[in-house]
């Protein structure tokens, strides 16, 4: 499906409103994440590198909304696609979960 994706900072705010709907430790934990990353991603010039970083956001939004992100699973495909530092990364940010909640 065709993804019209929003600019960073309309995004930015879509996923800080998104995040109320969650529980409060989740909802820390998340805003801290995606501050983080939008920040660590504002001087990237790849246009190839932002389109995929925001339309990986506003997946992530969208799911976020409809609540699927209660079942969602890592895509196998996805975790082969990412670097030895992203992988480190993702394995930080689960141990930051594990921490809030046992259901993790």
């Amino acid at each position: 499906p065709e993804l019209n994706v929003l600019p960073p900072i309309p995004l930015y705010r879509r996923i800080l409103r998104a995040h109320r709907r969650l529980p409060l430790k989740h909802r820390f934990l998340g805003d801290q994440y995606v501050k983080a990353e939008f920040r660590h991603h504002s001087d990237v010039e790849n246009p190839l590198h932002i389109i995929g970083f925001l339309s990986s956001w506003q997946q992530y939004v969208e799911a976020i909304e409809g609540d699927k992100w209660k079942e969602a699973k890592l895509d196998v495909e996805k975790l082969e696609k990412m670097s030895d530092q992203q992988i480190i990364q993702f394995y930080e940010l689960m141990q930051s979960a594990k921490g809030l909640d046992s259901e993790y």
